[in-house]
């Protein structure tokens, strides 16, 4: 039985033969070691054991089953929030759950021109419209161009028309 600093190594199952439709040429050399040491496979080696576009997804996904690889936390912090940036994202690919709840709605009172509070609005955040609904009337009046976010929490449009007396539904994307 083969065993090595006091453990018990299994004996390696003989390998896999190829998958089908993979072309033997692909690879120009052996692989000298079994196991490969910490920057060893650098990408000197890799263009030196590999022909140009080799490595493509339909290929990975046949030679290697799903957790072959796994990754210190150096190697995972490398996709922090913020690795990937939008244009990295193809149009249309980020869809259904993988979106969370990107757009608020708020109904708060009006009141003088100036500061209205909008509780959980972010300075990052994106305003899509603020409609005035009149008290009296109900007849919604598109008041968007007179409104900004200069801060938290706060919509302000100083200068602007006074909505005492009615509220304001204000629609943001929260990019938070």
């Amino acid at each position: 039985m083969p065993w090595k600093n006091g453990r018990y190594i299994s004996r390696p199952a003989p390998p896999p033969p190829p998958p089908r439709g993979i072309d033997p040429a692909v690879v120009m050399g052996p692989v000298e070691s079994e196991r490969l040491e910490d920057e060893s496979f650098d990408s000197e080696t890799i263009e030196r054991l590999f022909v140009s576009s080799t490595f493509t997804t339909s290929l990975l996904t046949r030679l290697f089953v799903k957790g072959v690889f796994s990754a210190t936390s150096a190697v995972r912090a490398l996709f922090a929030s913020g690795f990937v940036n939008s244009s990295l994202i193809e149009d249309g690919s980020v869809t259904g759950v993988k979106i969370t709840n990107p757009i608020k709605v708020a109904l708060i009172s009006g009141g003088a021109a100036g500061n209205h509070t909008v509780a959980g609005l972010s300075i990052k955040d994106e305003l899509v419209f603020v409609f005035e609904q009149n008290g009296t009337s109900g007849i919604l009046t598109d008041l968007t161009s007179e409104f900004d976010i200069k801060k938290a929490d706060t919509i302000d449009n100083t200068g602007g028309t006074s909505t005492s007396s009615d509220k304001l539904l204000v629609m943001y994307i929260s990019k938070a």
